[in-house]
């Protein structure tokens, strides 16, 4: 039923409150893909106007699986850094924060890993 919802949704009717509420599904479910759904909502984020800037204050407010992902594949897009912050030092915040859950921690671990061998993930 989400899934479906996400489908109907375009990306111009996302305002501030709507990519909020967006990146809270990743954050009250940190652990979850809602059995693929998270992928409809972080393909739908990303073709949101300010994504971006919603995108960093849900890193901080919850770091998680699918919005790490998402600053990886801005990384991977060339983008290193939103209104001033450094993309590479929020994911090394993560990685070395040990308020972090472990499993998060890793994944932020995981694509700097990546990155420092000189590949894009």
């Amino acid at each position: 039923m989400l899934d479906e919802l996400i489908s109907q949704v375009a990306p111009e009717q996302c305002g501030k409150e709507e990519l909020r509420s967006l990146f809270y599904v990743f954050e009250r479910f940190p652990e979850e893909d809602g059995y693929g759904v998270f992928w409809s909502i972080l393909h739908l984020l990303e073709a949101c106007n300010g994504c971006d800037e919603a995108l960093v204050e849900s890193v901080k407010r919850k770091p998680v699986e699918f919005n790490l992902r998402m600053v990886n594949r801005l990384l991977n897009s060339g983008i290193t850094t939103v209104n001033g912050e450094s993309l590479m030092q929020l994911l090394t915040c993560i990685a070395e924060s040990e308020g972090t859950a472990p499993s998060t921690r890793k994944s932020a671990n995981g694509f700097l890993a990546h990155r420092a061998a000189g590949g894009a993930q």
